[in-house]
């Protein structure tokens, strides 16, 4: 989110005496303005990969400003894409440092509190995350629709007593082409409910509120955190659907995506947990097939493990359905069918014919890692699933 200009352009030394010596305000809007440009040039030049460009740029951004938070966060990214990991988690730690200090001045503008809440979850802030998301007054994101489109689906939705369906989902399960299918065929609107990347993100009390009261279908990667379940609670929202696939085959994909295109987004790369170093990134694929296994299949079980949890306990007013990637592909039309019976859609306002986009679909296949994975591979992933869990969900070895 960029940063408000008063804020992230306009450098400490420009208090008011040193505003009436630069002449007038014009001067001054003048400059944030070339700022501007000059960080958009950059984030231009880092999306295309030509990351030392952009960071001489970024750098003199802060030659001028050096509280710009926006490029300290940027020249974080970099660092970890080139391996300079220390350096990046300095980069980090500043920027949070500096929206923590402005945020008093300015506590209810998400540009500064947005941005804080994604760097401290990052980081493995969460519980200082977690506290500054009351008041992240975030509206609901307009997806794959324009804010017009977005406000008529939503309306007709609610007109039709539709109400919201929260799909929750492990990543890389086809649950994207899903999403659109049942928003497609009910022609509901999509939006998301939290901030953050997977595994650690984060309801926002307002969006959820908003969503609760229908015509939307939003989808998620929300761990059973404390916190996600109380927003869930305290909004009304007592049932969730969670899609699961075979955490082998998931972390394959995982390994590809990684590989391919999250690493090279310009934000993705702060997030170590499910980020590879860059050597392993740049390295063979089977050892980024042996970090996914050590590391980002461990979070996936503790993932599914943790909403097993919450579905089979008492304590939480939480009707958790779980549906999987190989029901899906194997029965799609029973899949979704169970979707609306979950959540009391009559299968006449669902259009089985209408047609959605297919996105983040590259093979689409149950079992692909067993072509893959080494025999020494298959079975340490093998030996990390718990086989409660393999029973549950009828994961073969």
């Amino acid at each position: 989110m960029p940063a408000p200009e008063g804020f992230a352009i306009l450098p400490r030394r420009n208090t008011d005496p040193v505003a009436k010596k630069a002449g007038s305000m014009a001067q001054l809007a003048q400059q944030a303005g070339s700022v501007s440009a000059a960080f958009e040039a950059a984030r231009n030049l880092q999306a295309a990969g030509s990351l030392d460009e952009a960071k001489k740029i970024y750098g003199q951004i802060l030659i001028g400003i050096p509280h710009h938070a926006q490029s300290l966060t940027m020249l974080s990214s970099i660092a970890y894409q080139q391996g300079e990991d220390t350096q990046a988690e300095a980069y980090l730690d500043r920027a949070i440092s500096i929206y923590h200090e402005v945020l008093p001045s300015m506590p209810r503008n998400i540009n500064v509190r947005g941005p804080l809440v994604n760097l401290l979850l990052a980081r493995d802030r969460q519980a200082e995350a977690q506290k500054l998301c009351d008041e992240l007054l975030v509206p609901l994101n307009p997806i794959r629709a324009t804010p017009e489109e977005f406000m008529r689906r939503r309306h007709d939705g609610k007109a039709r007593q539709l109400p919201l369906i929260l799909l929750n989902t492990l990543p890389k399960s086809a649950s994207e082409s899903i999403w659109n299918r049942l928003a497609e065929g009910l022609g509901v609107a999509q939006s998301h409910l939290s901030i953050g990347l997977f595994p650690d993100c984060t309801l926002l009390p307002a969006r959820v509120q908003s969503a609760a009261e229908g015509g939307l279908i939003a989808k998620e990667h929300i761990p059973a955190s404390a916190h996600n379940l109380a927003v869930l609670a305290e909004q009304g929202v007592r049932r969730l659907v969670f899609h699961v696939r075979d955490p082998r085959q998931a972390a394959l994909s995982w390994a590809h995506f990684v590989r391919d295109d999250v690493s090279m987004r310009l934000m993705a790369p702060i997030w170590r947990k499910v980020v590879p170093p860059r050597d392993i990134l740049r390295g063979d694929f089977a050892d980024l097939l042996d970090w996914c296994i050590e590391h980002y299949l461990a979070i996936q079980v503790a993932f599914i493990r943790a909403w097993l949890e919450v579905a089979a306990s008492a304590e939480h007013d939480l009707e958790v359905r779980f549906l999987t990637f190989e029901r899906f592909l194997t029965e799609p039309e029973g899949y979704l069918a169970e979707v609306l019976e979950f959540f009391e859609i009559d299968e006449s306002a669902f259009a089985a014919e209408a047609e959605a986009e297919v996105v983040h679909l590259r093979k689409g296949r149950s079992d692909e890692w067993r072509e893959v994975l080494s025999p020494a591979q298959q079975s340490r992933a093998w030996s990390r699933l718990p086989p409660e869990m393999a029973a549950r969900f009828d994961w073969q070895a």
